[in-house]
């Protein structure tokens, strides 16, 4: 997605300059493999005003939010911006049929992120090349930031930086590395303090390229009908923004 795109941009950017980002993706994934994600970005002001493109300009043009690397999305649904303590957000849901096919483009136009694969088979959900992980393994491998000398200057510049991940999977989760379990739904988040801190074993599990997570099935449980019907008014919703693409995003 251009959006996560810009996203990844900012973040190297607040990571060398300071400025604070704030990231997180919620999927949903249904028995058939179908499902949802929803991200919301922010950026403190210092971020933006440092930014060689502002991120939230022109977000609902469908060309910046769909990318020629992503694979596997069916619809999008307009971004929605808002201002909230010093900082500013987008939010916004890609659809998909099939996890099994989404491609996740987040390499910042540089290649220096690797693409996210996805695969759901047998009560196992599997994430490859995460963008959490690869983002604690950049910071990991960068001597600067363990520096006890550097630290505390990297601690304030980039205070508040946060990111988040949860997986909604069908069926109540047995194991998750790295995330914490809640019945049908695996969720983490890293702050700057874990990420310039002490290594430890949730950072281990999620700087893996692969992210494991085991549930037991447990089918649609009733909820069949109503998926199909939002998932159609999504891609109503998309073929409009396509055909007809208003002048600013959305607000709230």
């Amino acid at each position: 997605m251009r959006a996560l795109r810009h996203a990844c941009i900012l973040l190297t950017l607040a990571l060398a300059i300071g400025g604070c980002v704030k990231f997180k993706q919620v999927w949903t994934v249904n028995p058939d493999g179908s499902g949802k994600v929803t991200q919301t970005f922010g950026f403190s002001e210092r971020a933006l005003q440092e930014a060689p493109k502002d991120p939230f300009d022109n977000l609902d043009n469908p060309e910046e939010l769909i990318d020629s690397e992503d694979e596997g999305f069916v619809a999008f649904t307009r971004p929605q911006i808002r201002t909230e303590g010093g900082y500013k957000y987008a939010t916004f849901t890609a659809y998909f049929e099939n996890i099994n096919n989404v491609t996740l483009s987040g390499d910042a136009g540089n290649g220096e992120m690797e693409a996210t694969h996805y695969q759901l088979k047998d009560g196992t959900f599997t994430v490859s090349d995460g963008m959490l992980g690869q983002i604690i393994t950049t910071i990991d491998n960068d001597a600067q930031y363990r520096d006890p000398t550097y630290r505390p200057v990297f601690l304030d510049m980039m205070e508040g930086m946060e990111f988040g991940e949860s997986y909604d999977l069908p069926g109540k989760i047995t194991d998750a590395q790295g995330y914490t379990a809640d019945g049908d739904v695996a969720r983490t988040t890293v702050t700057i303090k874990e990420l310039l801190g002490d290594p430890n074993a949730k950072l281990n599990k999620l700087k893996d390229n692969k992210q494991t997570i085991t549930f037991t099935p447990t089918g649609w449980q009733g909820g069949e009908a109503a998926w199909k019907a939002e998932l159609a008014a999504a891609k109503a919703e998309w073929a409009a923004m396509k055909n007809n693409t208003p002048a600013s995003a959305g607000t709230e």
